[in-house]
């Protein structure tokens, strides 16, 4: 069996020798929290009084993005991708229109009289191959130093390959002159856990994250703070030990220090927390509690907001995900007459721009990113792979719809059944799953139905394992029925937990009946076998099936209990039924015959999986059947 295991010599994209990628550095540091870096002067402003000179009514252009997740490049599919040419394809972002569309928004603010200020929300790392390079070459923040932005703040997926991960990132940051302004107010060290030390050293010693900017934009001195929210600290464990203060409390603090102490005229969050297309969320529910905060610059749901969400005097915008939207706010500032008064902010205008094909790509931004992807083409080369080598086809769209069966998490937990059962032919897996929230894009045909490697990866981009390779490992252990049942019951309630935690099934049919109460709504489990489906009692806890997912959702397990109030729970067991297991680390091993465990990361599954699928049109290219172009009722919601 050809199994990839990706090769961590990663080529420098100058020419340099090539150097490890992993495993991650390590450090030793107390715990504690942020420095207070305080201001950029050097980049414009300074702390303290007001700055002389009229304070007179200024205009201003905030431009924003969030969730770029390292797409540098146009999504769905790349093989479509023309960023040199207009009006011949349908992908969306990409870091080189990006770059013509900030260009023409700072000349047409120029032109009206207004400053310009450029910001993102976080989650500006982990989706595409690019992340391979993090400890390396940094090409996100390289990039999006390039393009312009002043500041950005820490999101969930930044720390993906846990705090030392991080650590490891902002040191390439640095050794690459990244001087772009990561701020961060709410996250909090441990003073007894060693697995933040390397990230505290870094940050106590060099000020590589701050909690604040302050930063004089035309005539305004702008106070600019970071947040990451409670629900994105909780879909990631791999954060711990660090924790977060509560974004309320976090935020009152700073807005307080920029207006009393900073004396800014305008106060922004940078709040990687949420808001969703209809203003709801933990960033709503910031400004009702901090009211002095004028402008919320919100990420991590993927959401799109047409036009600001306005609670009491405060703006929320976002700008949905993947570097395919740019959120142009348009403000008339008029200063407090006194230091510490509160502004008067205007909304002119709003527009949230779709980074399409209409809008021609800058040349010199996308040579740049061709030579991120040479060096990611020599180190995926030593296992025969490439950046847009073509790994199979497909005759149809699998899409990702929320919150019900997906047709790319069909392919994606087949892909995990199907290898893991060739790993161990005497005791396949009954079962796999996997979460919404680890599956990050669907696959699209496009023009030609091909399928890059770079399109495949990003299905499944995120996460680290023990062995410090990126992508989560695959674990397996047994559930029984009533196991099963109660973790299938959280699909019956998405809108209390959220989409992550939504599951895809293989192997296994599930109805909902939405009109029972909640955790009450599975009504029907089936294991799909050779000889039809196998009807499972639900009560049922003397029978074991193995199962098989990632270590990352096998961590959520426990996720049940809570979200209940205890009423139900998921207990992963060995395979005699009885015995409890750390599902966490049962993890499937590609060589049991050498010594220690070869973690099967979930994309490489995949890849094995589209690799090793039948050659319908006899061209030398796997196929997609194209049943995965649709639900296959493995999920039915009545």
């Amino acid at each position: 069996m050809w199994l990839v295991a990706l090769a961590l010599g990663l080529g420098a994209c100058s020419g340099e020798d090539r150097t490890e990628l992993l495993p991650l550095g390590t450090g030793a540091a107390g715990g504690g929290s942020l420095p207070d870096a305080g201001s950029a002067a050097g980049a414009g402003g300074s702390a303290g009084a007001p700055d002389d000179g009229p304070r007179t009514a200024q205009k201003l252009l905030l431009l924003h993005t969030n969730d770029l997740h390292s797409h540098l490049m146009g999504f769905g599919p790349e093989r479509d991708y023309t960023p040199a040419t207009t009006g011949d394809d349908a992908t969306h972002g990409g870091f080189a229109r990006l770059a013509t569309a900030i260009g023409r928004a700072r000349a047409g603010a120029a032109g009206a009289g207004r400053a310009v200020l450029q910001l993102d929300a976080g989650d500006f790392m982990m989706g595409t191959l690019f992340e391979l390079l993090g400890t390396l070459e940094v090409p996100e923040l390289r990039m999006m130093q390039a393009l312009g932005y002043d500041a950005t703040t820490i999101g969930n997926h930044e720390l993906d390959w846990t705090p030392a991960g991080l650590a490891a990132i902002l040191q390439a940051a640095a050794a690459k002159q990244v001087t772009l302004p990561i701020l961060s107010s709410n996250m909090q060290f441990s003073s007894t856990d060693p697995g933040d030390d390397a990230l505290a050293a870094l940050v106590q010693g060099t000020g590589a994250l701050r909690p604040k900017l302050v930063k004089t934009v035309g005539g305004l001195k702008v106070g600019i703070f970071g947040l990451l929210g409670a629900n994105a600290g909780q879909v990631t464990p791999q954060a711990r030990p660090l924790t977060f203060e509560p974004i309320a409390e976090a935020a009152a603090r700073m807005a307080r220090e920029l207006r009393e102490v900073d004396h800014v005229d305008l106060v922004i969050a940078l709040s990687h927390s949420g808001i969703d297309a209809q203003g709801n969320g933990e960033d709503a529910d910031l400004a009702a509690a901090v009211p002095d905060i004028d402008v919320i610059v919100s990420g991590h749901t993927h959401d799109v907001l047409p036009q600001p969400a306005k609670v009491g005097e405060t703006l929320i915008v976002t700008a949905g995900s993947y570097s395919g939207y740019l959120g142009e706010l348009s403000l008339t500032v008029t200063p407090a007459p006194s230091a510490g008064g509160r502004a008067s902010v205007t909304l002119d205008e709003y527009r949230l721009l779709d980074i399409d094909d209409s809008i021609p790509g800058d040349a010199t931004t996308q040579a740049g990113l061709e030579q991120f992807i040479q060096g990611l083409d020599a180190a995926l080369g030593i296992r025969h792979l490439g950046y847009r080598q073509v790994v199979a086809e497909t005759p149809v769209d699998l899409p990702f719809p929320f919150y019900e069966e997906a047709p790319i998490g069909n392919l994606v937990t087949d892909a995990y059944r199907s290898v893991v059962s060739a790993l161990d032919p005497t005791r396949p897996p009954a079962l796999a799953f996997d979460a919404d929230g680890q599956i990050r894009a669907p696959i699209v045909k496009g023009k030609t139905g091909e399928i890059w490697f770079t399109d495949l990866f990003q299905v499944l981009p995120i996460g680290i394992g023990p062995d410090q390779v990126p992508g989560f490992p695959l674990v397996s252990f047994y559930l029984n029925p009533k196991d099963i049942r109660s973790g299938l019951e959280l699909n019956g309630v998405p809108q209390l937990v959220g989409s992550d935690v939504f599951l895809q099934l293989s192997g296994m049919k599930v109805e909902l009946d939405g009109s029972k109460a909640p955790f009450q709504r599975v009504s029907r489990l089936a294991l799909v076998t050779d000889s039809g489906d196998q009807e499972l009692d639900v009560a049922d806890t003397s029978t074991c099936y193995r199962v098989v997912t990632t270590n990352y959702v096998a961590g959520l397990l426990s996720l049940v209990g809570t979200v209940t109030g205890g009423a139900l729970s998921v207990v992963a067991k060995d395979a005699d039924c009885v015995t409890p297991v750390d599902p966490t680390t049962r993890y499937v091993d590609v060589d049991p015959v050498s010594p220690g465990v070869q973690e099967l990361k979930h994309w490489q599954a995949l890849l094995e999986y589209v690799s090793k699928l039948p050659d319908a049109d006899a061209d030398g290219i796997p196929d997609v059947p194209s049943n995965y172009g649709a639900s296959q009722g493995r999920i039915v919601q009545h």
